[in-house]
């Protein structure tokens, strides 16, 4: 629905100053990255480090017309140019908002709290239910107070169900929720030690999740769980229970039969037997399942065609993934939904990539989205994308084709047919985003479509690289810069890909690489944000400044061979930013005090140059006992920083702290700081803990083979043993990054949770595990090492770092990046 500008002042109860009267607000965004043009509501929050209203200008360029603001300042500014409504409080004012949107709509809400997998129970429920409905949900893992809000918004006239998520972190938050939600019912999933900080006993938090049902019908929660002896008779009342012990609850799984990837679920309800299966054998996705099943029950919705869409049901944990393609191309696989606001988020993200031409593969929707109607908001939206090219996949979207013209549209009934016409050249140096119906089997078509079909593949999450960002910067003063390490291949994890993430997040300030030759193929690749080279040969300073790249300056040879190559190319800039590296105890590069000084008297009589900024590099931040040296490096430092000051006229930017100084030493942060690997999860001391590993290192079991007792395995005769053993051969090596010290037991490879021991020596390409005890087979995922403590308990056994062993994984290992 659209209201007028002056129905939302009212809504919020607002201050206006409307420049366009009776225009139209159908979308409200906080993001500035991802604001519509058309119909969009900015609403400038303000955060622990970004304030909403610092986008202001730029979202006017870009034709964002309408505003809430808090700050009454930027209406004076900019008052000709939109639509601002000022309030006090900007989140009680967009819960105001959703609010009375919601009660616009009579659609059926079923609202999902608890401390774990709501957003799975959501994700899960539309894939059961998007025959059945149509279906509005929160996006991602929005829960919060402006996340429920936003997700309200989004409520359309077609929808006849909502689905959304409600999650509390301290007392008072779930009044609000409800009051905006108005369910009509809910789901508990459990109650969990999440969140308990702000809560004196279970009890409580109990109590203050259950304010989210005060109105509804009904209550899906699992009888078994021992929260339940807390409610009262009223609250039970409430309670459509499902059990797996108790037969006399409503719904009762009376059998759960587990086989190798699966489990069988059978249920009694209502004199009935049911029964189906779930690709899951874990607990918790067993009882998430039971959840799913009793609000089907519930609603009513025990149809085949609806239990049988069980087998479709995949982890939340598969996100949307960006993985390089074949042809150089670039491949957005978002195949696990294909409701519209997800396609929404997908485009988003498509969208970023202005260097490549834009294509999308799409499906069918979902039945109950089959309509002229969203495929003619789809077309709006792949337009304002400037998508070039659409594949359309399945019966029913190619009669909506005439909407999607100027793009070209080609359909083809089903995955298959579209590859077995596919010449692969017309991808290169495309971005292209797979959406659709799971129902279409598009996961196919993506798998082919990756380079480098190898099976081992390093797993980067880039919602754990957001989260660690946001960690550090938490501890920074709101005006000082961000410098972030993308050398060494951002630490294994793949530097372009990292350094166009920030990018597209603007919320960095400069990247810094070690030889001129990564920040020239991050230039080619449509890499703008500064970048820094830390150590650059004077054969490539021509080259740097032909690509606008920073360098490292740390001794005078170097500065007078920067200048002779500056000068040549004059008319290419006016000033030439560089930056000064001192000597402060590292000994490794930089000025030594004596000459620095000649070193700023020759930049002073050179006029085309400047002074970006002036750092150090510390030894020791990371350890207490040498904390005294560390603090003399400082000193030593700001005496250089002084006589830098008085000899050029201006202070440049200093930095002197990696990120285990940003979190030891806040009285050092300066104007800049470097982040390096505190950004892919570790750290020292108590900061450890709220740091994410971003990598998880995968690989396939290729084969299995009984080996009788007393038989070697692999090289050299290893691995000998005296009992009969089951050996599975992983495919990767050495080569592969797996250190060869790690083979002979030093080291064990996950199957499903279960810890195999590697059997003999490590080989180039493949690695030997016993899988004896398990009912591993081929082909089945193992697991080399996934979050801080296996990679640090890998280092350990080697006696090295975390460093060595991301940077030691190489290019030949296909990366895959999750994110949101």
């Amino acid at each position: 629905m659209n209201y007028t500008i002056e129905s939302i002042v009212d809504f919020c109860k607002g201050q206006s100053h409307i420049l366009y009267p009776g225009s139209k607000v159908g979308r409200i965004n906080i993001d500035h990255r991802n604001s519509q043009r058309d119909n969009c509501l900015f609403v400038a929050i303000k955060g622990a480090r970004y304030d909403g209203h610092d986008f202001i200008p730029e979202l006017l360029d870009y034709g964002v017309r309408h505003f809430l603001v808090s700050d009454p300042d930027v209406v004076s500014r900019y008052k000709n140019r939109a639509n601002f409504i000022v309030v006090d409080n900007i989140i009680e004012a967009l819960q105001m908002i959703a609010a009375e949107h919601r009660d616009n709509y009579s659609t059926s809400v079923l609202s999902i709290t608890g401390s774990n997998g709501k957003t799975i129970v959501k994700e899960w429920l539309n894939t059961l239910l998007e025959l059945d409905f149509t279906i509005c949900r929160s996006p991602k893992s929005y829960n919060s107070q402006i996340g429920v809000p936003l997700s309200v918004f989004a409520m359309g006239s077609n929808d006849t169900l909502a689905i959304f998520e409600a999650g509390i972190s301290q007392k008072g938050e779930m009044e609000n929720l409800e009051r905006i939600l108005k369910p009509t019912w809910g789901v508990f999933t459990n109650l969990g030690d999440a969140h308990s900080v702000h809560f004196n006993s279970d009890q409580e938090k109990l109590a203050e999740k259950w304010r989210l049902f005060k109105e509804v019908e009904k209550v899906v929660a699992c009888k078994d769980q021992k929260w339940v002896k807390w409610l009262d008779e009223k609250q039970r009342a409430k309670c459509f229970f499902w059990s797996f012990r108790d037969q006399s609850a409503p719904v009762y799984f009376s059998d759960i039969i587990k086989n190798r990837s699966a489990t069988i679920m059978k249920a009694e309800f209502e004199n009935n037997t049911y029964q189906f299966e779930v690709p899951f054998t874990d607990r918790a996705s067993i009882e998430n399942a039971g959840h799913c099943f009793a609000v089907l029950c519930l609603l009513g919705i025990l149809k085949e065609s609806t239990i049988s869409r069980f087998d479709l049901l995949t982890p939340i944990s598969m996100r949307m993934q960006v993985k390089q393609g074949i042809e150089d191309s670039l491949i957005i696989d978002d195949t696990y939904n294909s409701d519209i606001e997800s396609l929404r988020a997908s485009v988003d993200q498509l969208a970023k990539h202005t260097d490549r031409d834009k294509w999308v593969i799409m499906s069918d929707l979902g039945e109950s989205q089959n309509n002229e109607r969203v495929y003619k908001e789809i077309a709006h939206m792949l337009k304002e994308a400037e998508v070039t090219r659409i594949i359309a996949i399945g019966p029913n979207i190619g009669s909506f084709k005439r909407l999607f013209e100027p793009m070209s549209v080609q359909c083809f009934e089903n995955v298959d047919l579209y590859w077995n016409q596919l010449d692969t050249t017309l991808l290169s140096n495309k971005a292209i985003l797979i959406k659709g119906s799971r129902r279409f089997k598009l996961e196919k078509l993506s798998t082919r479509l990756q380079a480098k079909q190898r099976i081992t593949t390093l797993e980067i999450d880039l919602l754990q690289l957001e989260k660690n960002l946001k960690y550090i910067q938490s501890k920074l003063q709101p005006r000082t810069k961000t410098m972030v390490m993308v050398k060494a291949f951002a630490y294994g994890s793949g530097s372009f890909e990292i350094a166009h993430f920030f990018q597209s997040q603007k919320t960095i300030d400069f990247l810094v690489v070690a030889y001129a030759d990564e920040g020239i193929i991050l230039r080619e690749k449509g890499i703008s944000t500064p970048i820094m080279v830390m150590s650059p040969s004077n054969t490539a300073y021509e080259s740097m400044i032909n690509h606008n790249i920073e360098p490292e300056i740390y001794s005078l040879n170097g500065l007078k061979d920067f200048i002779q190559s500056a000068k040549s190319m004059r008319h290419f800039f006016d000033k030439y930013p560089i930056h000064l590296k001192v000597n402060t105890g590292m000994n490794r590069l930089g000025f030594d005090s004596e000459m620095f000084s000649e070193a700023l008297e020759l930049i002073v009589q050179t006029s085309f140059l400047f002074v970006r900024s002036i750092f150090t590099h510390l030894s020791v931040t990371d350890d207490p006992s040498f904390d005294d040296f560390t603090h003399d490096q400082v000193k030593q430092f700001s005496i250089l920083s002084e006589i830098a000051v008085k000899k050029l006229g201006y202070q440049p930017d200093r930095h002197v702290l990696n990120s285990n100084g940003v979190l030891r030493f806040p009285e050092y942060h300066f104007e800049m700081v470097r982040l390096g690997i505190g950004l892919y999860g570790f750290s020292v001391g108590e900061h450890n803990k709220h740091l994410h590993p971003l990598g998880t290192l995968k690989s396939y079991i290729v084969q299995i083979r009984t080996v009788k007792a007393g038989d070697s395995v692999g090289y050299a005769r290893q691995g000998i043993a005296q009992r009969k053993r089951q050996i599975a051969t992983v495919a990767l090596g050495y080569a592969d990054g797996l250190d060869r010290r790690l083979g002979n037991g030093n080291w064990s490879i996950n199957w499903q949770g279960i810890d195999c021991p590697i059997v003999g020596n490590i080989c180039m390409d493949m690695t030997m595990i016993d899988v004896t005890d398990t009912q591993a087979q081929e082909g089945d995922e193992v697991v080399v090492f996934e979050g801080s403590r296996s990679i640090e308990k890998m280092a350990n056994t080697l006696e090295t770092i975390p460093y060595e062993i991301l940077t030691n994984i190489p290019e030949r290992v296909r990366r895959v990046y999750l994110q949101e």
